[in-house]
């Protein structure tokens, strides 16, 4: 019952797609409460080397395995299903990552305030999810495509 491998990329691809994805949606979600003023309030809005340091720490090992949590699980199933059906040749799974990363913008608000994605404004959270997700979307679905077979 294992998945056709000649339809789709190898596991390896696509665990190691969703964790760079991960990274990636959670520099960007962070990147927003920069722009929002969030991130550096306590120095004027001028980061120190401590704050730039603390900065890229939080992304790395605290919001990327947040992000993880809901990227590796979401995308597994995504890639198990489309793979069984065949549809990884088509691009549709960048749009269907952004209608899903739309859907998740609405669950932000509820996730503790430590976080300060969180406290982004609607506009601008919607924004960030959705061009996550789209990111998302594009590297599973470059991830998964099948390997280019020799000499076939």
């Amino acid at each position: 019952m294992a998945l056709d491998t000649k339809r789709s990329g190898s596991l390896k691809n696509v665990i190691l797609s969703l964790f760079l994805a991960s990274l990636g949606g959670a520099a960007i979600l962070m990147g927003a409460t920069i722009l929002e003023g969030l991130q550096f309030a306590d120095s004027g809005g001028r980061p120190d080397a401590f704050s730039i340091v603390m900065f890229l720490l939080t992304l790395v090992f605290f919001s990327t395995p947040i992000m993880a949590l809901i990227v590796v699980p979401v995308g597994l199933i995504a890639w198990a299903v489309l793979s069984r059906t065949g549809l990884w040749r088509i691009w549709i799974v960048i749009p269907a990552a952004v209608l899903i990363g739309y859907g998740l913008s609405w669950l932000i608000p509820f996730i503790p305030d430590v976080v300060l994605v969180s406290q982004l404004p609607s506009p601008k959270r919607e924004i960030a999810t959705m061009l996550s997700a789209a990111i998302t979307g594009l590297l599973l679905w470059r991830g998964a495509r099948p390997v280019a077979q020799d000499g076939a």
